[in-house]
């Protein structure tokens, strides 16, 4: 019979106290579910950031008079597998 009044006690104090502080208790539990969204939303944009971070692979083709390797949309393309890289460069190819 010791205990249950003891408990009594104990829940009726419990509630006492958080009747007392319930805007301190809403305020601690609004600042806990807003560092948690915190959290979340940057787990979201690490995600967002990976997903942009892939890129697009690009056809690379060699310029038949100096050399050099650039994209093959921004090559001047002269026969069927001739590309060059500017225009001077097939000037010249063609000069000689």
């Amino acid at each position: 019979m010791k205990w249950i009044i003891l408990l009594t006690l104990i829940f009726a104090l419990l509630g006492l106290i958080a009747f007392r502080y319930r805007r301190q208790i809403q305020t601690a539990l609004y600042v806990w579910r807003m560092f948690k969204q915190m959290r979340g939303v940057g787990k979201a944009q690490e995600k967002q950031i990976e997903k942009k971070g892939t890129t697009k692979t690009v056809e690379l083709v060699r310029c038949a008079k100096c050399g050099n390797w650039i994209s093959q949309s921004s090559a001047l393309k002269l026969r069927s597998k001739t590309f060059f890289c500017s225009a001077r460069c097939m000037e010249q190819a063609v000069e000689a």
